[in-house]
């Protein structure tokens, strides 16, 4: 298995016209995986402010 890899890795190096479009197709992944973390986070950090201040207008948590 390490040997395969190992050539198929050697073979991408050595034909840079195929190694173009390999990376440019793993970073528009790493791109759609970053955009999509961060608006995850940032519909967290909205809910979580929508909730601070729900809890401060009411005066009281919700309990579980």
């Amino acid at each position: 298995m390490e040997n395969e890899v190992q050539s198929v890795l050697q073979y991408l190096l050595s034909n840079p016209v195929l190694l173009v479009p390999i990376l440019g197709v793993a970073a528009m992944v790493i791109y759609g995986i970053l955009k999509k973390l961060i608006k995850m986070a940032a519909i967290a950090a909205i809910a979580g402010a929508l909730y601070v201040l729900i809890v401060r207008y009411l005066g009281t948590g919700v309990g579980f």
